[in-house]
């Protein structure tokens, strides 16, 4: 009973601190809802790992490989990259490679997130994390997002345009779930104009890579190069 009682007190104030940061100036939406002008942009691409608590730890800042394979992919669009800023766009890239399993989501079981520190002043919960796999409200765009990115995936390995052996075959980690698995956020966050902000997010997950210890960055970087680029190509 005692215990019973420590958890709800428990949920009680995740929820209040939940409330308590949220921007009512604020909103998160769906990539796919993203319907503005090609412009130019700032791009910001970084890799992490699980460490031995299972939390998020950056292990690769501004990857120049990743940054090549996202500007090919938007130039095509109409998006120009800027080396720096002010740009019409930000672009920020969040990759992740571990086993699953084996993160901490936190005392509640909540979510799995960027951290914070790497995002700096512009960070929010409401958009930087990469679990749990739920869109941003009922019936939202994001979550078939997750549908149609694991579509895609499973599509282009039947018509062998990739050639890399992916094993498992469960893009969300299901019956393997010691194995590597990769993890894409992108956030895409326009140039303010007033007070009232959006930002426009999207995740993706890859199949299981290897069962590698610890899952190293390059267990699952052709995973996420091929995720990245068909996220990019459906969304924009």
């Amino acid at each position: 009973m005692q215990r019973m009682v420590i958890l709800v007190v428990l949920a009680a104030l995740a929820a209040l601190g939940g409330c308590a940061s949220r921007d009512p100036n604020l909103a998160v939406r769906g990539l796919s809802e993203f319907g503005r002008a090609a412009g130019d942009y700032t791009l910001h691409v970084n890799f992490y790992e699980l460490d031995a608590k299972g939390h998020p730890q950056l292990v690769v800042a501004e990857d120049p490989s990743l940054e090549g394979f996202v500007t090919r992919a938007l130039a095509p669009k109409g998006y120009v990259l800027r080396a720096d800023g002010p740009a019409r766009y930000n672009l920020e890239v969040h990759l992740l490679c571990g086993n699953m399993r084996a993160a901490d989501m936190g005392i509640m079981a909540e979510e799995l997130r960027v951290p914070a520190s790497v995002v700096g002043s512009a960070y929010t919960e409401q958009a930087y994390y990469w679990l749990p796999d739920k869109g941003l409200g009922t019936g939202s765009r994001e979550t078939q997002d997750l549908r149609n990115s694991m579509q895609l995936s499973r599509s282009a390995r039947t018509s062998g345009r990739y050639a890399q052996d992916f094993r498992g075959g469960t893009p969300y980690g299901a019956v393997n779930p010691d194995f590597c698995q990769g993890r894409v956020l992108v956030v895409l966050t326009p140039e303010a104009t007033g007070p009232k902000r959006e930002i426009f997010v999207s995740r993706a997950a890859t199949d299981d890579c290897q069962a590698v210890p610890n899952c190293p960055v390059d267990v699952c970087r052709t995973a996420l190069e091929q995720a990245v680029v068909e996220l990019l190509e459906s969304r924009f």
